[in-house]
């Protein structure tokens, strides 16, 4: 027997969170690409987005050329969010009309970048997050944070009076679901 999924937040309705889904428009287009095992992970965090912000894209798989995931846009004003090194080019903030962000755990996001070198090559913004993460799953990396909380972080910078990082809220109610859930 099937579980019911709930329409709004695409979770089974026993751990809806739509009460918790913030609705937002971003001051630039998000175009997600997903790793395609981090798609089939029931806690990924890239469907809770791609619900809650207007006009969001959500790319699922391994390979794909600029073209496709961004068509027929100039690469002027893509940056990505990434963490930056001594090789990449930091996005100047003013220009950026579209983010592409790098959704599955940084094994499977540094495995997208090698089968996908034109990836590295975008300027990029990065970020200093100044709170530990709300996600449930941890990371490799200290001070990383899950897809959802670095996207609201980096609207939050673009446009502080936005309250982006309100929307973090739906990851506390994430985790007290499943302590309640695990507690069954």
């Amino acid at each position: 027997m099937s579980r019911s999924v709930c329409d709004g937040c695409g979770r089974p309705e026993k751990v809806c969170l739509c009460s918790h889904l913030i609705h937002y428009e971003l001051p630039f287009r998000l175009v997600i690409w997903q790793d395609p095992d981090e798609a089939k992970h029931p806690l990924s965090t890239a469907p809770l987005l791609e619900r809650s912000i207007k006009g969001c894209e959500l790319k699922i798989g391994d390979q794909f050329t600029f073209e496709e995931v961004f068509g027929t846009l100039a690469d002027a004003g893509v940056a990505l969010l990434y963490p930056s090194d001594e090789r990449s080019t930091e996005a100047d903030a003013q220009a950026i009309h579209t983010v592409l962000v790098l959704d599955g755990t940084w094994r499977k996001v540094r495995r997208l970048t090698l089968l996908n070198p034109w990836v590295l090559s975008l300027p990029r913004v990065s970020l200093s997050p100044d709170r530990p993460s709300e996600y449930l799953r941890t990371s490799q990396v200290e001070g990383g944070v899950s897809t959802l909380e670095a996207v609201l972080m980096m609207a939050h910078q673009c446009a502080p009076e936005g309250n982006y990082l309100e929307g973090i809220g739906v990851l506390q109610r994430m985790a007290e679901l499943q302590e309640q859930m695990r507690r069954r």
